[in-house]
């Protein structure tokens, strides 16, 4: 009997001590931010969130793959050249921004982030992108915006998770065929670069919502488009466009296209199947009245600007 009972005692002193552990590691994880690579460094199993948004860093201490738990890295409006690889050990990394820095290039074995879901990299100095991105397959939101690409890598299409893609403002010449893998793909802007050509396989990214190919060198268009059936937006503005494909009349969810500064004569008669279609901004092109009257007739219930 007196045995059980030192036995009891003895299991309610441990109990207190797991009680009172457990309420210093509360007490010291109380916070989960930190504003501070040291500060960060003092409490690594605890912090979730580390912003180094804007303090002058010309680089990021390698260090910073002490913290297990990390999930959110701010990083961005910095002074950042390059990272280190030992970024990619962050294992519960769920968001990277390194945008507004002079970042030259990406540490190759990017890809190992398999749970990061957000990566912002715009306005750096890139000139490509590690084909290892492709193994980012828990990516949702791509922002490479701003930087000096001349092309994507292939890999780019094995992203079947990805949503937002912003590659705007580059050199682009030409995009991967395999970016018709990106099955999720909902707002894709690839405006204000130098594409001379769509891929074909675009039709493949059926779940397209936006897309954004303004002010870059296209001459045509691929009649894949027509199977982007859930497109509501489309941008084609300041190309070299002298027509439009006919395959743009199966695009029963479009609400507006624009297409100003190109070269069109006419708008293809299946646009008078594009029920939703509402606004219809073709400025700077080459209508007759005529074109402009026959488009009229066709949508009735749309809103044009012809100037």
């Amino acid at each position: 009997m007196r045995v059980r009972f030192f036995f009891l005692i003895g299991l309610c002193v441990a109990l207190q001590a797991v009680a009172l552990q457990s309420n210093i590691c509360w007490a010291q994880c109380a916070s989960t931010v930190a504003f501070a690579l040291p500060e960060a460094l003092s409490r690594p199993t605890c912090v979730r969130e580390l912003n180094l948004r804007d303090q002058d860093l010309e680089q990021l201490p390698a260090s910073v793959a002490q913290l297990p738990r990390l999930r959110y890295l701010y990083a961005h409006e910095n002074h950042l050249r390059h990272l280190p690889e030992e970024i990619t050990r962050l294992d519960s990394l769920r968001v990277l921004f390194v945008n507004k820095n002079s970042l030259l290039d990406l540490p190759p074995t990017l890809g190992n982030l398999r749970h990061l879901q957000q990566l912002q990299i715009d306005q750096n100095s890139l000139s490509e992108l590690p084909p290892s991105i492709g193994r980012l397959d828990s990516l949702r939101f791509l922002l490479t915006a701003w930087n000096n690409f001349t092309s994507l890598p292939e890999q780019l299409g094995q992203l079947t998770r990805l949503e937002h893609f912003d590659s705007s403002h580059n050199q682009l010449l030409f995009l991967p065929e395999g970016i018709g893998g990106m099955r999720a793909l909902r707002y894709a802007y690839l405006n204000d670069n130098k594409l001379q050509r769509l891929p074909a396989r675009l039709g493949q990214l059926t779940r397209l919502q936006e897309l954004n190919v303004s002010n870059n060198q296209l001459e045509h268009l691929p009649e894949s488009l027509g199977k982007c059936q859930q497109l509501k937006v489309l941008i084609l503005s300041g190309n070299q466009l002298k027509a439009l494909p006919n395959s743009l009349g199966k695009l029963q969810n479009l609400e507006m296209l624009i297409a100003n500064d190109n070269q069109l004569t006419a708008l293809p008669k299946s646009l008078g199947k594009m029920k939703k279609l509402k606004t219809v901004i073709v400025r700077n092109n080459a209508f007759s009245p005529e074109a402009r009257r026959e488009a009229e007739a066709r949508l009735p219930g749309a809103k044009f600007y012809f100037q």
